[in-house]
């Protein structure tokens, strides 16, 4: 169990990501629901992290860098390409209304917005800079 310090912290760091994702306005007057998704959230934020090492490591291993280009982008650019067409979707305004109130997973743009603005390699990957959308100055991050 968590000593009291150490469970205040970790719930900052969570209500940090229910804040942010209840900040999304899905479709007009609808936001999505950060405590309802928070779970995949965390999850989606703390994976995309692992995968990152991973592919860190693996161009290592082939004496490569994120900062090698193929066909014009970066490895590092090309990560996150892949990652955003990954979560591409297309519903109804009437699906996004019922999802927003009863899905775990956030709509797939949120999904990736909500991941990329919060990981700085991604803001470095496309020269973003601190305060531009992509790269707030107050990130969330529970892991």
């Amino acid at each position: 169990m968590f000593s009291h310090p150490d469970r205040a912290a970790f719930q900052k760091r969570l209500d940090c990501e229910i804040d942010e994702y209840n900040g999304f306005e899905l479709v007009p007057g609808i936001h999505l629901n950060g405590k309802l998704s928070l779970g995949e959230n965390t999850a989606d934020n703390g994976g995309v992290r692992i995968a990152w090492q991973a592919l860190v490591a693996t161009l290592a291993e082939q004496g490569k860098s994120v900062d090698g280009k193929i066909d014009g982008y970066t490895e590092a650019q090309r990560y996150f390409i892949a990652f955003g067409q990954f979560m591409c979707e297309n519903t109804t305004e009437e699906r996004s209304r019922a999802d927003a109130k009863t899905d775990p997973h956030s709509p797939g743009r949120f999904r990736i917005d909500g991941l990329m603005r919060n990981f700085d390699e991604f803001g470095k990957a496309f020269g973003c800079h601190i305060g531009q959308p992509m790269m707030p100055e107050n990130v969330c991050r529970v892991w």
